[in-house]
């Protein structure tokens, strides 16, 4: 039997997945030629039915009656019967629907929870593939990383990524230890430079370049200096787990909203993998902010958003790289090369932060 809406709306399996599909579109509103790309994936065996027009129009009328969709008033009339130009999505919620899908499915004791929690009809989509896989495929020894199993189990590599920061990974519920995967950390490339415990991490590829070769030459604390290569700091900061020797991190990058929220994105991520928190190489940044010439490039961010950003950086700096981003400049870090670094060698406070204290 079908699950039906508090109206009796009795809702097909056609109707079902495409009611699941809807959810994670991205928009609120979507026109009538992305509505049918979304039909061809829920529904790939109507592509050469005559009835498919007719099948999805009655689709969508159950849609509707149900309160999941809005069809608008406007109507594609070149082909009978007319279909909506547009549909109006609400917000993804837990609804009847979902839930009376829900007391149809016979859960695995790992799933018994998706009978009575609050899940939108998406969700029941996912439990459901997990479900299956987990009845399938019921050896111990089976991991895989976790874009893997993603593709596996839900058909996209990226899927599960998506996921984690849900409710359906909330305590009690999912964990990648039931689906029996792990997060892959991407490697950070590294250059050892002398036996001090500092890692130096730097964003672009450039500046790495030459601090490597400027701290290779008189490394102090600085036993390794590593490319973070942008955005991926933020997931290759676990790869320092395997860097048994290293104590602390410091960490060089662009004075920008993203150069900000790439280390202390990085920092949040550490201390949940038990790593030295990512600290800010103070004196880099310091010689940054007094020789980089701003540049225009990204939108002014709002008083509160660019102290946000840049709390990460100690004061004075916090402030001064604040103010930078209210008139939408930046600084990029590549300023600090190899002549301006030449230029104040024979002062020690580029290094500041670069140290392990004792």
């Amino acid at each position: 039997m079908n699950p039906s809406t508090p109206g009796n709306v009795m809702l097909s399996p056609r109707a079902l997945r495409l009611a699941a599909a809807l959810e994670e579109w991205p928009r609120r509103t979507l026109t009538l030629d992305e509505l049918w790309k979304i039909y061809a994936v829920t529904d790939a065996a109507s592509a050469t039915r005559p009835s498919r027009r007719t099948d999805l129009a009655e689709a969508l009328e159950a849609l509707a009656a149900a309160g999941l969709i809005n069809c608008s008033r406007s109507r594609d009339t070149s082909a009978t019967p007319a279909l909506p130009t547009r549909l109006t999505l609400p917000a993804p919620q837990p609804s009847p629907t979902a839930a009376a899908l829900a007391h149809t499915i016979a859960w695995r004791p790992e799933l018994a929870w998706a009978a009575s929690a609050r899940l939108t009809l998406g969700q029941i989509g996912v439990l459901r593939s997990i479900n299956d896989w987990l009845r399938d495929c019921g050896r111990d020894d089976d991991v895989s990383p976790l874009r893997e199993r993603s593709l596996e189990v839900l058909g996209h590599e990226k899927r599960l990524d998506a996921l984690l920061g849900t409710s359906l990974f909330a305590p009690g519920r999912l964990t990648l230890g039931l689906l029996r995967t792990f997060r892959a950390h991407p490697p950070l490339p590294a250059r050892r430079t002398g036996d001090g415990p500092v890692l130096l991490v730097v964003e672009n590829a450039d500046t790495f370049d030459t601090l490597t070769r400027v701290l290779t030459a008189g490394p102090g604390d600085v036993g390794w200096v590593a490319w973070g290569a942008g955005a991926a700091f933020e997931a290759s900061v676990a790869s320092v787990l395997d860097m048994t020797e290293v104590r602390a991190i410091a960490y060089f990058g662009d004075l920008d909203a993203d150069g900000l929220r790439i280390p202390a994105s990085a920092h949040r991520r550490a201390a949940q993998d038990g790593l030295p928190p990512v600290h800010p190489a103070t004196g880099l940044y310091r010689l940054l902010l007094d020789m980089g010439v701003p540049q225009p490039g990204q939108a002014p961010l709002a008083v509160g958003k660019a102290n946000d950003l840049a709390s990460w950086l100690l004061e004075p700096l916090a402030t001064r790289a604040a103010s930078l981003l209210t008139t939408g400049c930046r600084l990029a870090q590549e300023a600090v090369g190899t002549r301006a670094l030449q230029a104040h060698m024979d002062t020690s406070e580029w290094r500041d932060g670069l140290g392990f204290p004792n």
